[in-house]
C-alpha cells in the first residue's frame, strides 16, 4: 500500500479537525474517495468540494506493521425470532494484542463477557489481507463476506459481515490528530449481518446489522483522561460517529456524519458532559458511567436521545470499559427520526 507523505497528511488533517473545533463554522461537505464498500466505485458528490482521503481499501483492512497501535473493532445488533441480541468483538494488535467479546441479550437484559491478552506467538495478523486469528477470536475475508468468530465461556460467535453503502472516513480524510499524535481511521458503518449466536448452551440463528471500526497510529495514551464514542445507526441510512474526547486539557465533541451518497459532513457537537444522566457505578471497577445522553448538533437541527443500559462493563488494559448498545430516538435534520447505537465510554465520568 502507498500510503501519502505523513508531514503533508497530517497537516491537512489538522487543519479541517482544527478549523472545526475553533467555533460555530458551517459543515464540511467532504467527497470520500472510494464508493460503496468492497466495489472501488468512485462516489461523487455534484458541487462539493473534495477532501483527499488517506486510506485505500480494501488494502488497509489488513495489520500494519509499522502501528504503535492498531484496532478491529466491531459492534452489531441481531434478531433472532423476535429474541434481540448485541455484540461486540474488539481485536488490538501491535505489542501485546489483546481480545474484548461482549454478548447482550436485550431480551433478557443478561451480559457476557470475557477479555484476554496473548503473547505474540499465539497471534497472527496478515499485512496482505484482512486475517487476524488468536486464540478466542478471528476475523477475515474480503470486505463483502467477512468471517468473524469469536467464544467466550458461556457462548460463541459465528457471523458473516457484508459490506454495504459508502465508507465512513472519520473527519472526512480518514486521518484525524488523536492523543498526541495521529491515527488513521475508517469505518464500515452498514454491515449486513447473519450468522449464529450460541449463548447457555442454546444456538440462536440471527441476521441484523453491525459497525466495523478500524483505527491505527501513533497516539499516546497517556494523554487521554476519558472519552465517550457513539457509533449511530439512523433509520433513515444516514450514519454519525460521534466523539467527546477530554486529552490534554481540553475537550474536543465533534461527529463526522456519512449520507447515503457517500458525502461527509464534520460538525461540531454540543458537550455531552452537561447532557449525560443515568449514571451507574460499576461494582467491579468502582467507576462511574452515563447511561442517557441528549446529542445535540446545531448545524444540523439536530437532537437525539441515546439510552443505553447499566451493567455493560468490559475489563480491558485500561481496567474497566464501559460497551453497551443503546437506542436512538429525537429529530434530525428537523425531522422524527429513531435508530441504534452503541456508546464507549472509557474513563470514569464524575
Amino acid at each position: 500500500m502507498r500510503k501519502p507523505r505523513r508531514r503533508s497528511a497530517v497537516a491537512i488533517a489538522t487543519l479541517a479537525f482544527g478549523t472545526l473545533l475553533a467555533g460555530p463554522t458551517p459543515p464540511a461537505t467532504a467527497r470520500t474517495g472510494s464508493g460503496p464498500a468492497g466495489t472501488g466505485t468512485q462516489v461523487t458528490a455534484p458541487a462539493a468540494p473534495a477532501f483527499p482521503t488517506f486510506v485505500r481499501l480494501p488494502a488497509d483492512q489488513a495489520a500494519h506493521p509499522d502501528a504503535r497501535q492498531e484496532w478491529w473493532y466491531t459492534v452489531g445488533h441481531v434478531n433472532a425470532r423476535g429474541h434481540r441480541f448485541a455484540y461486540q468483538v474488539t481485536l488490538g494488535g501491535a505489542g501485546r494484542p489483546q481480545v474484548m467479546i461482549a454478548i447482550s441479550d436485550k431480551t433478557t437484559g443478561a451480559f457476557y463477557t470475557e477479555s484476554k491478552s496473548y503473547p505474540l506467538d499465539q497471534t497472527s495478523f496478515s499485512t496482505d489481507e484482512l486475517d487476524i486469528r488468536t486464540p478466542t477470536a478471528t476475523l477475515s475475508g474480503p470486505m463483502d463476506a467477512m468471517r468473524l468468530r469469536a467464544t467466550l465461556p458461556v457462548g460463541e460467535i459465528d457471523l458473516t459481515l457484508k459490506a454495504q453503502g459508502p465508507v465512513l472516513y472519520d473527519n472526512g480524510t480518514g486521518l484525524i490528530p488523536f492523543l498526541a499524535g495521529t491515527s488513521y481511521y475508517y469505518s464500515l458503518p452498514s454491515l449486513a449481518t447473519q450468522g449464529t449466536l450460541k449463548v447457555d448452551n442454546r444456538t440462536y440463528a440471527v441476521t441484523g446489522e453491525s459497525w466495523m471500526d478500524r483505527q491505527w497510529g501513533t497516539w499516546d495514551w497517556s494523554t487521554m483522561q476519558k472519552w465517550t464514542w457513539m457509533p449511530v445507526q439512523l433509520s433513515n441510512g444516514d450514519r454519525i460517529n460521534l466523539w467527546d474526547l477530554f486529552a490534554e486539557k481540553t475537550e474536543f465533541p465533534y461527529a463526522t456524519v456519512l449520507r447515503k451518497d457517500g458525502t461527509h459532513e464534520v460538525v461540531a457537537v454540543t458537550p455531552l458532559a452537561g447532557t449525560t444522566s443515568g449514571f451507574w457505578t460499576s461494582p467491579t471497577s468502582g467507576k462511574r458511567y452515563g447511561t442517557r445522553w441528549i446529542v445535540t448538533i446545531p448545524a444540523l437541527d439536530t437532537s437525539l436521545t441515546v439510552t443505553a443500559k447499566p451493567g455493560a462493563e468490559l475489563q480491558s488494559a485500561f481496567g474497566g470499559l464501559y460497551e453497551s448498545a443503546a437506542t436512538v430516538t429525537g429529530r434530525y435534520r428537523g425531522k422524527p427520526i429513531t435508530g441504534q447505537a452503541f456508546v464507549e465510554q472509557n474513563g470514569d465520568w464524575r
